[in-house]
């Protein structure tokens, strides 16, 4: 028996009313780390399958699935976990509405990571790993972990590639564990710092050197963000110190509500959605950047004297594929 046809609307409702319901601390950290596991989702498909299937840890289409020769299991056929499934085109918007018909939510047309245009949403339908049966996943090219004088390292490359300094030393107040300068030019991170906190510290500035624009900021004449600004370079370095073991803890998630109410007092969920958008997406992209040093360090030819540049670009590719294959653009 086929499930009832669903809308973008019909989602999108249940989606707003969650985020609104569950904006807590706890949720938002809950949300984080299942925007971590499920790593090519949109942070509110991220909100929608964990509606929907609490306990997903990897979800795809079905064609997807059997890609890698597995199938949906014949009682899971329809129970599958409806999300918002980005509608991409290359040609003009008079042909996207000759398909779409009721089903297809237009949003204004705008460039779609990887070519083409992205001209609204429709009802997508995916399936967790557990609702389907089948030869294991090819497994990725494991790294060793990470420490943290690695980590410290890569991100004090990002420092240094935004065009900043880096400098471990005293940040004017006990209580500021570390700040970034607009105007000098400079990120300080307080010397006295275990290492874990120290790097979580780090990773929090160079989020905020990838999402607050400098000059608004440094027109304002001070080197602090507040409010949202804050909750998303934490977020961002909460995410970035979970993908490579590392807890951080998110206790300053705790006023996200009352932040987002500021901002938006009748509609707080909408404020919510778009921080957790841009959350995950720098987040993601800062993952990207901050593995492909360490790759490059761990493959380098002073530690690998047998691998060359073209040994390294496979090991690479092995790395990334399998992820690659579930989802490719953000849904």
């Amino acid at each position: 028996m086929e499930r009832p046809r669903v809308t973008p609307e019909n989602l999108r409702e249940p989606l707003h009313a969650e985020i609104r319901k569950r904006s807590s601390g706890v949720e938002w950290v809950r949300w984080l780390d299942a925007a971590l596991a499920l790593r090519n989702c949109s942070f509110r498909n991220v909100v929608l399958i964990t509606l929907q299937m609490p306990y997903a840890s990897q979800v795809a289409r079905a064609d997807i699935w059997k890609r890698f020769g597995r199938s949906i299991t014949d009682e899971q056929q329809n129970r599958d976990i409806r999300i918002l499934a980005p509608v991409i085109q290359d040609g003009a918007r008079k042909a996207i509405a000759q398909e779409g018909g009721a089903e297809l939510e237009f949003d204004r047309a705008r460039p779609a990571r990887g070519g083409g245009r992205l001209v609204g949403f429709k009802v997508g339908s995916v399936w967790d790993i557990s609702q389907t049966d089948g030869p294991e996943l090819p497994a990725r090219l494991q790294s060793p972990g990470r420490s943290t004088t690695d980590l410290w390292r890569a991100l004090a490359y990002e420092v240094q590639t935004a065009g900043y300094t880096l400098v471990q030393g005293k940040t004017g107040r006990r209580s500021l564990e570390g700040l970034t300068d607009y105007q000098a030019r400079t990120v300080v991170i307080r010397r006295d710092l275990d290492d874990v906190t120290a790097v979580a510290r780090l990773a929090h500035e160079v989020a905020h050197l990838r999402m607050h624009d400098p000059k608004e900021i440094a027109s304002a004449g001070s080197v602090m963000c507040r409010g949202i600004r804050e909750i998303e370079a934490e977020s961002v370095a909460y995410i970035m110190l979970a993908h490579h073991g590392f807890s951080t803890g998110g206790s300053s998630f705790k006023y996200i509500a009352s932040w987002a109410a500021a901002v938006n007092k009748r509609e707080p969920e909408k404020v919510i959605e778009r921080t957790g958008a841009r959350v995950v997406s720098v987040a993601r992209r800062l993952i990207e950047s901050v593995d492909r040093h360490l790759r490059r360090a761990e493959f380098s030819l002073a530690r690998r004297p047998g691998l060359d540049a073209t040994a390294l670009d496979q090991l690479t590719a092995r790395h990334d594929a399998v992820g690659r294959s579930f989802g490719g653009p953000e849904w």
